[in-house]
């Protein structure tokens, strides 16, 4: 077992050169499936002799892995129809479906590149991101197409493809269908026969660095930026998964409703588990009871998911449903998003511990810049609380470094940096936010700064404390809310907080807290007895942190803290909500 006070893995007291978690992977086989492969020929490579099993699972209907390629090559076909070729970007605005994943392969397999917008985009922003990657074939969902609609009247050239998201199940014949009524729209049913009569699409060999799919990111530190990824970045990532002792094995199963905007989304749970032989069981929906409901129907053993979903299992309606019954098949729950307190966690690790499951959450960093994954938790080894697991096998070397880029030692927090063999082409005609991403060593490697603040374990596992940019400077003086956060939330009565700037001062800081539900249900009988909590509160960050300025005297409470849609915490919405501050001297 390790020991973190006598390891011979420590040599230099440098992470990025004692490698310490290589040590977490001696001994795993290593298999190798799906370097120097693309998308959609390592897909068939590994599945082709299992045509009848089930690949997608999508409300009540089971598409075989036959049927899947069948559908792929229908797609392809149809995509060159309308002049769509490689190199070209094709843009996907719909949740997950079967029709989305045949379109991803399809672009795959001709050679052209994915550029998959949330519908969430406001209208003049997504023309924008057509018109720059030169999209002129785009596939919209049915519910999120009327909103721009217009935008594309006034664009005869670009071709847009009509997606009913029940297209593939029996519902499709109680939905609403839109009317198809310009020109340059067809329907999804209309598309997929244009190309009947073409001949055989060609397969698109395998070629380094080569564009597979863009994606955005959040703009919570400035304009959404295009993330443009390439065939590696997913094959070498599932590869990796595959190497670093991750037990996925064939008829298994996976719970998928992460849209595909998102990469994990894409790349994690489509790409990952289709490769490998394991079934999708999708449901694009974000219910917290419906979530526990299909748990129990799919039973299966991986499930990558918003974290504010696993909450779903402590409700007291999820506890009724569950009584009985057995979670006994789930081996890998793996959370991203918002994070889960550790109170969450336990709560929500008892629970599943009573119905017989044997895994405890499992979480991971990463950024679709780096390539989704950087870190992870998967071996067996127990790593602190507070830490993100350890770098992915064979794909990442993490560092932590200062201002002059100089790499720190253990336990020494700086800026956290990645060598990432996964990581991003570029940021789409932006040459100057893509050179300003990357650093290059005096020996000529490549390090992404990720922009985050952290520090690495002896052991190798990383601790992440907080974005760069989470910081406010009070009365000349630079803090970083992370630590004001880190303090507030070693109360036992505050579940979770967050510090901001008041909108109206920026010198003053506001404390926004969700209390523990006990305390929130006392406040909520007696208001007054808020101000003790609080200035118990405020005296306890009185002796935590070391800057007297970084004592909040504004606090704003809330019952629980909007989620914006990108996943995360909505901090602009939080930021501008001061109607309920109350002052502390």
């Amino acid at each position: 077992m390790f020991s973190q006070e006598n390891s011979q893995s420590i040599k230099t007291g440098y992470p990025s050169i004692d490698k310490p978690w290589n040590q977490f992977y001696e001994g795993v086989e290593r298999k190798d499936l799906f370097l120097n492969t693309t998308p959609y020929i390592g897909l068939i490579k590994n599945n082709k002799n299992h045509l009848t099993e089930t690949a997608i699972e999508y409300f009540g209907a089971k598409i075989s892995y036959g049927k899947l390629f069948e559908n792929i090559n229908r797609v392809a076909k149809s995509l060159e129809k309308l002049g769509v070729k490689d190199g070209d970007f094709v843009t996907i605005c719909s949740t997950t479906t079967p029709e989305v994943i045949y379109t991803f392969y399809a672009l795959s397999k001709i050679g052209a590149a994915a550029n998959i917008i949330s519908p969430f985009f406001p209208e003049k922003d997504f023309l924008m991101r057509i018109d720059e990657c030169k999209s002129k074939v785009i596939i919209f969902a049915d519910r999120f197409f009327p909103k721009y609609r217009e935008i594309f009247s006034e664009h005869p050239d670009k071709k847009v493809v009509i997606l009913p998201l029940m297209n593939s199940t029996f519902l499709r014949f109680f939905s609403k269908r839109i009317k198809i009524n310009k020109s340059n729209e067809i329907s999804w049913n209309t598309f997929i026969k244009i190309g009947n009569n073409q001949k055989e699409t060609s397969v698109c060999p395998y070629e380094v660095h080569k564009p597979l799919a863009m994606v955005y990111s959040s703009g919570t530190t400035g304009a959404s930026k295009g993330i443009v990824l390439s065939v590696d970045s997913f094959q070498k990532l599932i590869n990796a998964y595959g190497n670093s002792g991750f037990e996925i094995t064939r008829g298994q199963s996976i719970y998928q409703n992460v849209p595909p905007w998102h990469l994990t989304g894409l790349s994690l749970s489509i790409n990952f588990p289709l490769s490998y032989g394991v079934k999708i069981c999708i449901d694009p929906r974000f219910d917290q009871y419906l979530f526990v409901k299909n748990v129990l129907k799919f039973k299966p053993e991986y499930i990558l998911t918003s974290a504010i979903m696993y909450q779903g299992f402590t409700l007291e309606k999820s506890l009724k449903k569950l009584k009985g019954k057995s979670l006994s098949f789930l081996k890998y729950p793996f959370s991203g998003g918002e994070v889960l307190t550790a109170k969450d966690v336990e709560q929500i690790e008892s629970v599943l511990k009573t119905h017989g499951c044997k895994a405890r959450m499992l979480s991971g960093y990463g950024q679709c810049e780096s390539g989704t994954t950087v870190t992870t938790d998967i071996t067996n080894y127990k790593f602190s609380n507070s830490a993100s697991g350890i770098p992915l096998r064979d794909i990442a070397i993490i560092g932590v470094f200062d201002e002059n880029h100089k790499e720190l030692k253990y336990k020494e927090r700086g800026n956290i940096m990645v060598k990432s063999e996964v990581c991003m082409l570029e940021y789409l005609n932006n040459k100057e936010a893509t050179e300003d991403y990357f650093y290059i060593d005096e020996n000529g490697e490549k390090w992404c700064k990720t922009g985050d603040i952290g520090y690495i374990n002896p052991d190798g596992s990383l601790v992440v404390q907080g974005r760069k940019s989470d910081c406010s400077v009070i009365n000349g003086k630079t803090v970083y809310n992370f630590d004001i956060e880190a303090a507030v939330q070693t109360s036992p009565h505050v579940k979770i907080c967050e510090v901001q700037t008041h909108p109206e001062n920026p010198n003053e800081l506001v404390a926004h807290i969700v209390w523990e539900n006990e305390v929130a249900e006392i406040i909520n009988n007696n208001p007054e007895k808020e101000i003790e909590y609080l200035r118990e509160l405020q005296s306890s960050l009185k002796n935590l942190l070391v800057l007297p300025d970084a004592v909040p005297h504004l606090f704003c409470s809330w019952l629980s803290f909007p989620i914006a849609t990108s996943g995360k915490r909505d901090i602009a919405f939080i930021k501008k909500s001061i109607d309920n501050i109350r002052e502390l001297k």
